[in-house]
């Protein structure tokens, strides 16, 4: 016949408690913990700001309170979305996890963030 066979769980003793000195990273190391430079924090800034006022400009024209120009108008709306999406989309990105980060949010370290220093 078949046998079956048991399976009986390890002592605590013998798993590894994971606080060998030798395989720690010293904090001033970690990437995890190092926060982002000036010009990171400013561009993701910068760039979410930017694409808010660019898709407020195209909702602005399009529900009527900023006129364009009939001649350029498909160009320019169509410009001012593409534009403010693009901005934008990385923008929040980097404003997220920075929010997220500041706010203690498990799961979200500053080494998300792709860094913009020389």
């Amino acid at each position: 016949g078949v046998q079956r066979r048991t399976f009986a769980r390890l002592d605590t003793l013998d798993e590894p408690s994971g606080d060998d000195p030798r395989f720690t990273m010293p904090a001033h190391m970690d990437p995890r913990l190092r926060k982002p430079g000036k010009k990171t924090v400013a561009l993701g800034l910068g760039l979410t700001f930017v694409g808010c006022v660019l898709l407020g400009c195209y909702l602005l024209w399009y529900f009527g309170f900023m006129p364009i120009p009939d001649d350029e108008e498909r160009g320019t709306s169509l410009a001012l979305l593409v534009l403010g999406c693009i901005t934008l989309a990385p923008g929040l990105y980097v404003t997220t996890i920075l929010a997220a980060v500041w706010r203690g949010v498990p799961g979200f370290t500053y080494e998300m963030i792709p860094s913009f220093e020389d």
